[in-house]
């Protein structure tokens, strides 16, 4: 009776000794897929993280477009209705005063009005007159520049009066105040010595004794 108790202890000793083993690996393998699955885990939140960033920054680029078509319609709708009005406003007529003599500067307009009652015939010879108020376009460096040449061309005892001298209003008329960048610059000190060297040199003549 002994002995079969021995054989059975012995019999269940190895069972638990088989079964521990088992179960052991059982665990190893069960935190090997654990870890698997951790990392698929982590690369899939990582993925949703991304994907979320990318959609938090299309929101946000959406929503600025948004604003932006909506500032674009209303300058629209607000451009129409500043174009229909300048349709039914009186047209203005400009006349450039300057035709032949492009200079940098800026674009001044001049209004001036011509009296022809109050000259004599004698101080409107070589002045052509009109009725009305002329503005005229013209650069100059200044206010005081443009009035002196409007006057010296259209003078008050010929019976022109310059009524009013202002930047220009018109859109897109700018002359670039940076010499280097004009269309019409005067050439800076190195052109001048290079067309200076360029040029030849008159022989001095020996004095005569």
């Amino acid at each position: 009776m002994t002995g079969m108790m021995l054989y059975f202890a012995l019999g269940l000793m190895v069972l638990t000794v088989l079964s521990n083993r088992y179960w052991r690996r059982q665990l190893t393998l069960t935190r090997v897929a654990m870890s698997k699955l951790k990392e698929k885990v982590d690369d899939v939140t990582k993925e949703v993280a991304d994907v979320a960033s990318d959609y938090a920054q299309l929101a946000h680029h959406h929503a600025d477009m948004e604003k932006r078509v909506q500032k674009a319609e209303i300058d629209m709708q607000a451009a129409i209705l500043e174009l229909d009005q300048k349709k039914g406003a009186a047209m203005q007529r400009y006349f450039v005063f300057d035709r032949n003599e492009p200079r940098p500067g800026r674009f001044w307009e001049v209004a001036v009005r011509f009296h022809p009652t109050a000259v004599s015939f004698a101080d409107q010879r070589g002045h052509r007159g009109w009725s009305g108020i002329r503005r005229f376009l013209l650069i100059a460096d200044g206010e005081r520049d443009a009035r002196e040449r409007v006057a010296a061309r259209y003078p008050r005892k010929a019976g022109f009066e310059i009524l009013e001298v202002a930047g220009c209003r018109l859109n897109g008329l700018t002359v670039n105040r940076i010499s280097e960048l004009s269309t019409f610059r005067k050439p800076g000190k190195p052109e001048e010595e290079a067309a200076a060297a360029a040029r030849p040199q008159r022989r001095t003549s020996p004095a005569q004794s």
